[in-house]
C-alpha cells in the first residue's frame, strides 16, 4: 500500500488519553473501574440475559465511561498499564453486550441464553453475528458459518510459497 500519511492529531489524542491517569493527583484506581465492570457484566450480561437488562449493562457501563474515566488516577507506571489495560476491558465489555443484544436466539453451543429468546439454536441463527463502529455508532451484522469459502483454496492463493503439506485427509 505503500507510505502511510501519520496523524499528528490522531497521535496526540491517543497520547492525552494513556497518559491522562498520570497527570492527576488522585482519583480512581485501575482496581476499582475494574470492579465495577467486572460487576456491571455479573449483574447485566450474566447467564440469561434479556433486551431490558443488556441495555440496563450497556447504560451501566456508558456511566462508566463518562463518570470514572474521566477520574482514572495512576501514580506509578505499573498502575497506569494497569488502568489502560481496564480502558481496553471496558470497550470489549460494550462490544461484548452490542454482539449480545444482536443475537436474537439462544445457543446452547454458546452458552448463550435469552429469556426473551427461549427457542434453542434455531436454523436461522446458525451464522457468526458481527459488531463494528461506523460512524461512531455501532453496527451489527452478520456472516454464514463458511464465509471463507474453501479454505485450502484460498490459503494456497494468498499463499504462493506454500508447498502443499496439506493434504486433506
Amino acid at each position: 500500500t505503500g507510505e502511510s500519511k501519520i496523524s499528528r492529531d490522531q497521535i496526540e489524542l491517543e497520547k492525552a488519553r494513556v497518559y491522562a491517569p498520570v497527570r492527576r493527583n488522585d482519583g480512581v484506581d485501575w482496581k476499582e473501574l475494574h470492579a465495577g465492570i467486572a460487576r456491571a457484566l455479573q449483574y447485566w450480561c450474566s447467564e440469561y440475559k434479556t433486551e431490558s437488562m443488556l441495555n440496563i449493562g450497556l447504560d451501566s457501563l456508558k456511566d462508566i465511561q463518562e463518570v470514572f474515566v474521566p477520574r482514572l488516577y495512576a501514580p506509578d507506571p505499573h498502575k497506569l498499564m494497569r488502568s489502560i489495560e481496564d480502558l481496553s476491558l471496558l470497550t470489549h465489555a460494550q462490544i461484548l453486550i452490542h454482539a449480545s443484544l444482536a443475537r436474537k436466539a439462544s445457543s446452547r453451543a454458546l452458552f448463550f441464553f435469552r429469556i426473551d429468546f427461549p427457542d434453542i439454536d434455531p436454523p436461522e441463527w446458525n451464522k457468526f453475528v458481527t459488531v463494528k463502529l461506523e460512524n461512531n455508532r455501532v453496527k451489527a451484522g452478520e456472516l454464514p458459518l463458511n464465509y471463507y469459502g474453501d479454505m485450502k483454496a484460498n490459503y494456497e492463493a494468498h499463499n504462493r510459497d506454500y508447498t502443499g503439506v496439506y493434504t486433506g485427509k
